[in-house]
């Protein structure tokens, strides 16, 4: 398990002005891993709002192959905009001791002490979620509910 690879992921849903480029995350990614060797997956054209979407999906498969080692992202809504898909694919990744990093938040699971607190997770994950979403006020109030749940499954 020594030879895993570090990996990038990139989603762009579509192109506007005030939208990141795919290109750009890679290297704000890049910069993160400090010039290392990494395997780059891109979603280009695909919403973050499930996990259905070619390259996230090779990316699992690569994980459960025992091929990687990290994953690196630019932005938490980058790989998941649901509070429940995101909790999962942590649970995921802690079942084959993948580190996740979200570069611009600062999120590092790779730290014994991740100075990120469960509000601040929670606070993340649904800020990308109500972004992307305008939900009914049961569907916000339902997902808030949910948070510390998600965030047990992640952290057990």
């Amino acid at each position: 398990m020594n030879n895993r690879i570090d990996a990038i992921y990139a989603r762009q849903s579509v192109d506007k002005k005030d939208s990141i480029s795919i290109e750009s995350q890679i290297e704000f990614c890049k910069y993160e891993l400090k010039g290392g060797n990494c395997k780059e997956y891109k979603d280009k054209g695909y919403s973050g709002k499930n996990t259905e979407r070619p390259q996230f999906q090779q990316l699992m498969r690569d994980i459960e192959s025992g091929l990687v080692r990290k994953v690196v992202v630019y932005k938490l809504d980058r790989i998941s905009r649901s509070i429940l898909d995101f909790a999962k694919m942590m649970d995921f990744f802690q079942k084959y001791e993948v580190e996740f990093v979200s570069s611009t938040e600062k999120f590092d699971t790779s730290t014994p002490k991740s100075s990120y607190r469960q509000k601040d997770f929670s606070l993340l994950v649904n800020n990308a979620q109500v972004e992307h979403n305008s939900p009914s006020h049961f569907d916000r109030l339902y997902s808030i509910a949910l948070i510390p749940k998600a965030f047990a499954i992640w952290a057990a």
